[in-house]
């Protein structure tokens, strides 16, 4: 998901922004200097004795998520006296790349790893992590299996969600009001309207990640598309990317970007326009609102979802373990704290922090603060009538080599949205390119 972010766009437009994966350059670089210092470090204990454990994350650099995890921890730190946690990382921008890169070559110094669910794949396929199971025991959980299917090896769990999103489509409902209109229940129709709600530059129909300057954030927006005509991008190591419903998919955005999406932005400055109320509505993940209400809460207020204006209903459901690194200098420490995080009333107050709503595991919905809590939240409704599918079943095999096969994608699709290439023929060539991708394999 994208979610950039302005503390007061309103008021300060000019103000630098913080994005999901964008950050400010200055406490950007600060925050990952800490990182790559702390990751450095082979001191396994404090000067008062305490066993230091680290989590790799991006979470520290997420406006609204960061706070959440910094809560956590704090709390548990308050209350162990033998362990000590701290966070180290990179923005999510550089994450995974700094992560493969350095587990790849033995020297990534942590003890647990928060990881997107491509990134997780891979990591399970390199042998990274270390089984869940004794953890997952003692907090007297039992994760959803669907959820966490592409985390299970030989019968052993190697990765619980810390975070699930899905993506839903968030509107501004007093937009729409003032427009007489209410939300789309199918594609045509959504069509129209993104349209009419469109007044370029004042208002924007349709606030959605397109610009190669950003292109993380551009596949991780694209990739949910697919689902508007029940395609896929694989089918196991076969490409389908010039098949019927991919391209079908990429003629819908393309019109979209046409007529109600603002071209070539970045994400901050997206973010931004939904700030000002300027942007009627986005389909993105739920995590989203987190980030609006963290630095624009009248339009917070105003925010609502439904399911995606398509028939079946899907959006990508994204996974976000938490996992024991193999590596770690302190594997039974670092099970004793996520021992600790799994525990139902803690976990509950994470995703309360973070305004997340889907739990990992249903003894969550026995904690009556989170029932009310979910229970109090406007918005909320559209994301849990959301039918959910992973992007493991979007992108078949190649979920291993996600941002390779996103790249192939974009640079052909890109021809079409700003070259007039038709994207059928945009999307043959993609398929030889990632037919000799797979190859690669």
């Amino acid at each position: 998901m994208a979610v950039p972010h302005t503390s007061d766009p309103i008021r300060n437009v000019a103000r630098a922004t913080i994005g999901r994966r964008t950050f400010l350059a200055g406490a950007g670089a600060a925050g990952l200097a800490g990182a790559l210092t702390a990751c450095a470090s082979s001191a396994p204990v404090t000067a008062d004795g305490k066993s230091i454990v680290t989590i790799a994350s991006w979470m520290q650099f997420e406006p609204g998520r960061k706070a959440a995890w910094a809560s956590i921890v704090k709390k548990f730190n308050s209350q162990s006296t033998t362990i000590k946690v701290k966070l180290v990382g990179w923005p999510f921008t550089e994450y995974s790349n700094q992560v493969l890169t350095q587990v790849q070559s033995g020297g990534l110094t942590a003890d647990l790893i928060t990881a997107p669910p491509d990134l997780a794949s891979r990591l399970l396929a390199l042998g990274a992590y270390a089984p869940l199971d004794d953890a997952v025991s003692s907090a007297g959980v039992s994760p959803e299996e669907n959820l966490h299917d592409f985390l299970t090896k030989d019968g052993q769990l190697f990765g619980v969600s810390a975070t699930t999103v899905s993506f839903g489509l968030l509107y501004n409902e007093a937009t729409f009001e003032k427009a007489n209109l209410t939300p789309a229940t199918n594609v045509d129709e959504w069509l129209v309207q993104a349209d009419a709600l469109t007044e370029r530059p004042d208002q924007f129909g349709l606030i959605q990640a397109n610009t190669m300057a950003e292109q993380a954030n551009f596949w991780f927006q694209l990739q949910n598309w697919v689902n508007a005509y029940d395609g896929v991008w694989a089918k196991g190591s076969t490409p389908m990317v010039n098949s019927e419903p991919v391209v079908k998919t990429l003629e819908l955005y393309q019109k979209m970007y046409d007529t109600a999406i603002p071209q070539g932005s970045n994400d901050a400055q997206l973010m931004e326009l939904m700030g000002q109320g300027r942007g009627a509505q986005a389909l993105v993940v739920s995590a989203t609102a987190n980030v609006l209400k963290s630095g624009n809460r009248d339009v917070y207020s105003a925010l609502r979802s439904v399911a995606a204006p398509w028939e079946s209903g899907k959006g990508a459901s994204r996974v976000h373990p938490i996992s024991v690194y193999e590596g770690s200098s302190n594997p039974e420490a670092a099970t004793e704290f996520l021992t600790w995080l799994l525990a139902p009333e803690n976990m509950a107050e994470l995703m309360m922090d973070s305004l997340d709503v889907l739990p990992p595991y249903p003894e969550i919905d026995d904690v009556e603060a989170f029932a009310q809590y979910r229970n109090q939240l406007p918005w909320v409704e559209g994301y849990m009538d959301v039918e959910p599918v992973t992007p493991m079943d979007l992108m078949g095999d190649f979920i291993t080599a996600n941002d390779e096969f996103g790249n192939i994608v974009l640079s052909n699709f890109q021809s079409s949205l700003d070259g007039g290439t038709p994207i059928a023929d945009a999307m043959d060539n993609a398929q030889d390119e990632l037919e000799q991708l797979s190859e690669r394999l």
